[in-house]
């Protein structure tokens, strides 16, 4: 048996877990759950999409939960919440470099929902995976700014 390098995989893109984005139709009493229970820690908000969603975002240690609410029903969100219910809506993952990201992705046949880049949270820049390819869950990936704590 080699006990060298050989055997393991190349690196993929993926450097860690960025957030996990659950889908609600008002954010504040989940987070507000979410500080009692678990002594997580209210951090900023963002209104996205020209108005249309609202992001609260909740630190619990390294973990970062980002609170969907949808603004106007015409959102993807609130077509989520309509046909699903509020829960989790997604799982974010970041990574150095976004596009050559979405193209090891595009070559292995994973289904691009965003084919290029757009504007995200904290000023990243985002781009979603069809879950049909990956298991029945939405998977963001994610480039950008460090969050901040």
């Amino acid at each position: 048996m080699s006990g060298g390098r050989a055997n393991r995989p190349t690196p993929g893109p993926i450097t860690g877990l960025a957030h996990i984005a659950i889908a609600v139709r008002e954010a504040d009493p989940l987070a507000a759950v979410l500080v009692a229970a678990f002594g997580a820690v209210r951090s900023e908000e963002e209104v996205l999409d020209g108005g249309a969603l609202r992001v609260v975002f909740v630190r619990l240690g390294d973990l970062t939960l980002e609170l969907l609410e949808p603004r106007s029903p015409d959102h993807t969100v609130a077509r989520y919440l309509e046909s699903r219910g509020p829960g989790l809506h997604h799982v974010s993952l970041e990574v150095a470099d976004l596009p050559a990201a979405l193209e090891r992705c595009r070559a292995a046949g994973v289904q691009l929902i965003d084919p290029t880049p757009r504007c995200g949270a904290h000023e990243t820049r985002v781009a979603f995976l069809h879950p049909k390819s990956l298991g029945g869950v939405l998977v963001e990936l994610c480039e950008g700014k460090p969050r901040p704590r």
